[in-house]
């Protein structure tokens, strides 16, 4: 017999519960609906972004809102552009999930973005985000977004 964790009906559960999570999370981030997009996270959480932009690194949640997101939005028309699409859960147990995603967005210049995402969500007793591990393709986000200068020069430890 498989251990309780392992078991088919708690495995189910856990996937449901996460594609919820998500079905919310990225509706939220795809219309911009930050407050929704918010309600899905611990108020303390903590992004990790991979990478070497001047939005790689280890930052908390209220941080990612009033400086992070700021560089990546205001760099794209918002008219334009749709980030958390096509979602897919790739993987979960009882306390993660992998999720792949993508964006299709148009830059305020109007050059195309178009970037791949891989988010591992770490989640909470209460069923919200707690931490999020991103990998996408830095070097297109710092030609599209951040252009060829703005490269972080002190690349940020990893943290797990």
């Amino acid at each position: 017999m498989l251990p309780t964790n392992l078991q088919p009906s708690r495995l189910m559960s856990h996937a449901e519960n996460y594609a919820a999570l998500a079905k919310r999370y990225f509706k939220a981030l795809s219309s911009l609906d930050m407050e929704a997009w918010i309600a899905c996270q611990d108020p303390n959480a903590v992004y990790n972004v991979n990478g070497n932009t001047i939005v790689s690194g280890r930052t908390r949640l209220p941080d990612l809102l009033e400086t992070v997101l700021p560089r990546i939005f205001g760099a794209l028309d918002p008219d334009k552009s749709r980030i958390g699409i096509n979602w897919k859960i790739m993987c979960a147990d009882e306390h993660r999930c992998v999720v792949f995603f993508e964006g299709d967005c148009v830059t305020q210049e109007g050059r195309p973005y178009r970037n791949r995402y891989c988010q591992t969500w770490e989640i909470n007793e209460q069923g919200l985000i707690k931490e999020v591990w991103e990998f996408f393709d830095t070097a297109l986000a710092n030609e599209c977004l951040f252009g060829e200068k703005t490269q972080n020069p002190d690349y940020p430890k990893f943290e797990y």
